[in-house]
């Protein structure tokens, strides 16, 4: 519920973007809903401080994820060459 009043704080902003970017910006929203009974357990004073850890995680995990594939295509290329 908190993160929720959260998010609604940034309507404005929200709506100042363009149609991609609030795109993006609801995407990150939703990646903190993912992570958000982790967020709690870490308390902090600031609501945002939660969300803004879950979204910077989601994204560590996402370049993980797509430096391994590189890695994995990079080696594939150099056996086939």
């Amino acid at each position: 519920m908190a993160l929720e009043e959260e998010i609604a704080t940034w309507s404005a902003y929200r709506r100042s973007l363009g149609s991609g970017a609030r795109r993006a910006l609801d995407e990150s929203f939703n990646k903190a809903r993912t992570y958000c009974s982790a967020s709690s357990n870490a308390v902090r004073p600031s609501r945002f401080q939660g969300m803004f850890m879950a979204s910077v995680f989601d994204h560590e995990r996402r370049m993980d994820f797509l430096a391994t594939r590189l890695e994995k295509l990079r080696l594939e290329m150099r056996d086939v060459g």
